[in-house]
């Protein structure tokens, strides 16, 4: 039966091939080479064209996806949804920038390679074809393996330049347990069933046309990458070391560390380096992550998240951590209120990565915390200034080995002079901190006297940078008398000296609370008159503050709030109920498209039914037009009556936001009651005479600022927005002439109540600002004329104005 079955097949290609490659993968190639030997009467296939199969059917299968869980192999994204990286590649030559570091026996200048960036994966793989041995560092998590899953899918793609080889073994080094072989590690890994022999022959023969992938440098046992190479084999030490393969290609991914182990044995490699995500391209991952799962909008709420505060937006750029912070909020759709919660999680994800089997986790933890913790704490106090570097000689042996292996240390060998240095880094400064917190934590009841020492590091000077240090702390001592004790101290390190200082310390002290979840320590906190929340998780510490205290706070007179999402108001649902009632709020709030959520919402966590209740809150929101048509009112906004007063609107229009009939018919019907502000640039004049008459009769209108603007011969039509509520207007490089004069008198008649007036970046003659300035001495109100006259004449026009306008300030 399979050789009538035989006989109707192709000989090369279709299901001969399928069933042939299947055979293989379970060592029957017995029964291949009955199917494709002559006694069929086909020609026999070539040993190079049979692997060639094996390997593009292996590589199309493998790498077309990528991880999307670090503890679920079966849970992944198309590659395709991974977003660009940014890479640099090392200028050629003995070319070097310089930068300076502090150690504890003083400055330091290391000699750091001058790089040029590649654009793309693309120019990676231009380089990649070109260059017959690279090498791409990158910290834990930076995406080094996933760039290498990139390199070996397009080699499937005929059009891709990756096509000129015949052969691209994909190879992860942390498999290579037995022995340095590659030849065994591509028949373990990628060619189960072929014979040594012939496997080393088809590569001998089509050596220029082989390239090969070797993924982890760092996680190859040292034992292994250090054995004598194989008999009839090709070890991976001299791959690397260009001693055998010679004309082949290769591409090396590593961590830090062991760059040196590849340079000191072939220093011609290329040179690449990956840094992780942009915050844009953190963006577009987070919504690829999300669109698989058919939940857009669980995205952009975690994006906004991300964007919130600076820590996020740092952290955003490792690709690893972005991972888990699409899986945490997929799961739990927000992140834990405490930040300790967040990174203990990521802590022990990275140990559960790369712990060896059978290696006690647990332990193991322990044991890095010991390690690293004093020189984390030591950098973060140094008397000299902060230190985020340290030479390796810093850190005991093992604890350094470990920090490395795990991804919480990064480790490069740099020259400095005529010195060659070890200089190490955490993989983040949190990390940083992280550690730190732990050991200055647990110092308490370890060695009180350095815990007192160390507290005492802390002062008005610093302690608003060691923020992350103190809020772990506070995390980690939770229920232990070194959370007081850390509390009271930061609350008193008041510096009068800087402007706003006693906000900051005050949004420190809370966000220690919160991350402490020691609500009895509340009433030992200072009791505020003022207080002010500049993100979501300021806003989440005040809540918990005033949940948490015993008496009311009669004593906090104004609460001030910034938000800037949607997201970020939902924060603030029934915070009227936790403040007393002679307390006002004043709530400023950005946002982008989407107004009719944001209205809706504040009808929703205000206390409208309560008149004595909703006059306390004042809301300012400056709402900037999405550049997204179906983002833009396709629902009817709708402002309730018990709001109107209370809100005050901040219209926002750029060059390529969208100003649909929507928008406009939305403005002239309702929001026009409650919008305060209008700015306006790089739009036409028929946009400008389009959104006037929308807003005609708006007469709660107090600033409009058009600038960048062609409106010369058109200032007539500005009248609906300059009614005699205006209190400003800005009329910047809108190309007018003394021709427009006349109708800029029109709109601002005499006795109309304008304060300021900017008419910069605008060609009027010294005739011109003398007739404008006559007039303008009719506007009572009138404080501010902005001119910036440029002409040779401009001494004579600054006398002019201070002729007709003795008493207004001229800029």
């Amino acid at each position: 039966m399979l050789v009538a079955w035989r006989r109707l097949q192709p000989t090369i290609g279709g299901q001969m091939d399928v069933l042939c490659g299947a055979l293989a993968r379970i060592d029957r190639n017995d029964i291949v080479m009955f199917l494709q030997g002559p006694t069929g009467g086909f020609a026999p296939r070539t040993d190079l064209t049979n692997i060639q199969q094996r390997v593009m059917e292996y590589n199309k299968d493998t790498t077309s996806t990528i991880p999307a869980h670090p503890l679920d192999p079966s849970r992944t994204l198309d590659i395709d949804q991974f977003s660009q990286l940014e890479l640099t590649q090392k200028v050629e030559g003995n070319e070097t920038t310089q930068e300076p570091i502090d150690l504890p026996e003083g400055k330091r200048n290391l000699d750091k390679p001058r790089t040029k960036p590649l654009y793309s994966c693309e120019d990676m793989l231009d380089v990649l074809v070109t260059k017959l041995r690279v090498l791409l560092s990158g910290r834990a998590g930076f995406g080094k393996s996933t760039l290498l899953l990139r390199v070996a899918n397009a080699s499937t793609d005929p059009n891709s330049v990756m096509a000129k080889f015949k052969l691209v073994f994909p190879l992860k080094l942390s498999q290579m347990q037995k022995t340095s072989c590659v030849l065994e590690a591509i028949r373990d890994q990628i060619l189960p069933g072929i014979e040594k022999a012939v496997l080393k022959k088809v590569i001998d023969d089509n050596e220029a046309d082989t390239a090969f992938l070797l993924d982890g440098l760092d996680e190859i046992p040292t034992r292994v990458l250090n054995s004598p190479a194989p008999e009839g084999g090709y070890g991976i030490k001299d791959i690397l070391y260009n001693k055998v393969l010679r004309r082949s290609t290769v591409l090396v991914s590593t961590r830090p560390h062991m760059i040196d182990f590849a340079t000191k044995g072939y220093p011609h490699y290329t040179r690449l380096k990956t840094l992780g995500f942009t915050l844009d391209t953190a963006k577009k991952y987070i919504t690829s992550y999300f669109a698989t799962k058919s939940d857009a909008k669980n995205g952009e709420l975690l994006i906004s998240h991300v964007t919130s505060t600076s820590l996020m937006r740092t952290l955003a750029k490792i690709p690893i951590l972005v991972l888990f912070l699409c899986i945490i909020w997929d799961n739990l759709s927000k992140l834990p209120d405490q930040l300790m919660a967040l990174y203990t999680q990521f802590a022990d994800v990275l140990v559960s990565r790369r712990c060896n089997e059978g290696e006690d986790q647990v332990a193991l933890m322990k044991s890095i915390v010991r390690g690293l913790g004093p020189v984390a704490l030591a950098g973060l106090l140094d008397p000299k200034g902060e230190r985020l570097v340290f030479s390796s000689e810093e850190f005991e042996e093992k604890a350094l080995k470990d920090g490395c292996r795990l991804g919480f240390l990064q480790q490069e060998s740099f020259t400095s002079g005529l010195k060659k240095m070890k200089v190490v880094a955490f993989v983040h400064k949190s990390m940083q901190e992280y550690f730190a917190a732990y050991y200055f934590a647990n110092l308490h009841h370890e060695n009180e006297e350095e815990f007192h020492e160390r507290l005492q590091q802390i002062n008005p000077g610093n302690v608003c940078e060691m923020e992350y240090l103190l809020r772990f702390a506070c995390g980690i001592s939770s229920g232990s008398p070194a959370t007081a004790l850390i509390l009271d101290h930061v609350q008193k390190q008041h510096n009068r000296e800087i402007f706003f200082h006693e906000f900051e310390l005050q949004k420190l002290t809370y966000l220690m609370l919160l991350e402490s979840d020691c609500g009895k320590l509340a009433d030992k906190l200072d009791r505020p008159t003022k207080a002010e929340c500049g993100s979501q998780e300021d806003l989440l510490a005040i809540r918990y503050y005033l949940q948490c205290l015993s008496q009311p706070l009669i004593e906090l007179k104004n609460l001030a709030v910034g938000c800037r999402s949607h997201e970020e108001l939902t924060s603030l649902r029934g915070i009227d109920r936790l403040l007393h009632n002679n307390t006002t709020v004043s709530i400023d709030l950005g946002v982008t498209g989407r107004l009719h959520e944001c209205l809706k919402l504040l009808g929703e966590i205000l206390p409208i039914d309560n008149i004595r209740s909703i006059r306390r809150f004042r809301v300012s929101v400056a709402y900037t037009v999405s550049d997204k048509p179906d983002e833009e009112m396709q629902t009817a906004v709708v402002v309730d009556e018990r709001l109107r007063d209370q809100i005050e609107l901040e219209l926002q229009i750029g060059e390529k936001y969208h100003l649909g009939e929507c928008v406009l018919g939305s403005l002239s019907r309702v929001c026009k009651q409650i919008i305060k502000k209008v700015a306006l640039w790089c739009r036409t004049y028929d946009d400008v005479i389009r959104l006037a008459n929308a807003l005609t009769g708006c007469d709660r209108l107090k600033h409009v600022s058009l600038s960048y603007t062609n409106l010369n011969g058109h200032l007539a039509g500005l009248a609906p927005l300059v009614p005699p509520s205006l209190w400003l207007l800005v009329l910047a490089s809108c190309g007018l002439n003394n021709n427009d004069i006349p109708d800029l008198i029109s709109i601002l008649p005499a006795g109309h109540g304008l304060r300021l007036l900017d008419v910069r970046g605008n060609a009027f003659s010294v005739v011109g600002v003398e007739t404008l300035t006559a007039h303008l001495r009719n506007l009572p109100e009138l404080g501010t004329f902005s001119l910036e006259y440029k002409g040779h004449d401009a001494e004579r026009v600054k006398q002019l104005v201070k002729q007709n306008l003795p008493n207004v300030f001229l800029l």
